[in-house]
């Protein structure tokens, strides 16, 4: 009886020790006491990595709430939402992992305390300051009324920098954290901003708990794409309706003879939109000298979609599967922002992607003499 008693005891011990390992306490402040008896939720992703699931519920008491309970051995995002807030208090992320976790919810939250909340706090930093540079940069562009070609060529360049900047942080955050879910689900909403490089560097380190998630299946699926369809490669051939629903393929057009412009587009697209009329000049002073454009919408209906064509005033051949972010055309090349311009040459090897319409005709101004 003693033994069975000692052996009771022992795994008490240990459960008692291993929670106290594992525990974490998040505590949290409110700008003041107004928000006092209002529920706070400590929130999950579901999963599927798109909607928040509410595991926990406590209470503002003189402006502050407290949340406590055992973290999980891999840290995990979670998201802590006050109810019925303001505008201006937005929901805040915070990383559960063993603890003492520290946080504010404000206009700009704040949280610290442990290894992975700090750094996720620089990085946050960071990535305002830069944010409110480029924000800077777009209110200066659009001040200017009188349209200074000079001045805009000059900002479009510091705003493209800012850019760069932005990316190079998000890599420098996810790669120390891509064991982790904050490192696998930033790099999975920011995937697009990363070279073909930076993504083979990134995704195969993916913890291998999170490779049964569809969007992380979609992205190492559009990195086999990019490699596919990179620089130097054969075109992958697509096959589509034409606006009228007549059966076409990419290869009806690439590989003959002429450089061919793969242009995927949308009508519902206001940058493709912008770029269009470049587009429509630069077929008309190079499809006689050896340029073909092929469009390829990513249109949800076939009337938006001849609807764009006629008032954007395209006259080159057109396919689609109308099937909007979902289409299996721009799956294929890895596309997942638009508008995205792939060039080809004579014999349908790329010679360039990610291109606007600027450096397409710098290119054929060098091959269409």
């Amino acid at each position: 009886m003693k033994k069975i008693l000692l052996l009771f005891s022992t795994i008490a011990l240990l459960m008692t020790s291993c929670g106290e390992k594992n525990a974490f306490t998040i505590t949290g402040k409110l700008p003041n006491g107004s928000y006092d008896g209002q529920q706070v939720y400590l929130q999950t992703l579901d999963s599927i990595w798109k909607d928040r699931i509410n595991i926990d519920t406590v209470s503002v008491v003189d402006g502050q709430f407290v949340f406590k309970g055992v973290a999980k051995d891999v840290p995990g995002i979670h998201f802590i939402s006050l109810e019925n807030a303001p505008d201006f208090i937005k929901s805040a992320l915070v990383v559960v992992e063993p603890g003492q976790i520290e946080m504010t919810l404000d206009s700009v939250s704040s949280v610290k305390g442990t290894t992975t909340n700090n750094s996720y706090q620089v990085f946050a930093s960071q990535m305002d300051i830069v944010a409110k540079e480029m924000q800077s940069i777009w209110e200066k562009a659009k001040a200017d009324t009188t349209a200074n070609a000079e001045l805009q060529a000059e900002l479009e360049k510091e705003y493209e920098a800012k850019e760069k900047q932005k990316t190079n942080i998000l890599f420098d955050f996810i790669k120390p954290n891509i064991q982790n879910q904050i490192g696998a689900y930033f790099l999975a909403n920011n995937s697009y901003l990363f070279s073909l490089d930076q993504l083979k560097e990134l995704v195969p380190s993916i913890n291998p708990e999170f490779k049964s998630i569809k969007r992380i299946q979609k992205l190492e699926t559009r990195v086999k794409a990019l490699e596919a369809t990179s620089v130097g490669s054969i075109f992958t051939d697509l096959k589509g309706k034409t606006p009228t629903g007549t059966d076409v393929s990419l290869s009806d057009f690439a590989g003959k003879g002429k450089y061919t412009l793969i242009d995927f587009w949308a009508s519902w697209c206001p940058p493709c939109r912008a770029e269009m009329p470049k587009l429509v000049e630069l077929y008309g002073t190079y499809k006689n000298k050896g340029l073909e454009i092929v469009g390829i919408s990513l249109d949800k209906t076939n009337e938006d979609w001849v609807k764009g064509i006629n008032t954007l005033k395209i006259t080159w051949p057109q396919i689609s599967d109308l099937k909007y972010w979902d289409s299996e055309l721009a799956a294929a090349y890895g596309v997942n922002s638009i508008p995205h311009l792939v060039l080809l040459d004579k014999d349908g090897k790329i010679i360039e992607r990610g291109l606007n319409a600027e450096q397409v005709s710098e290119k054929l101004a060098e091959f269409l003499k």
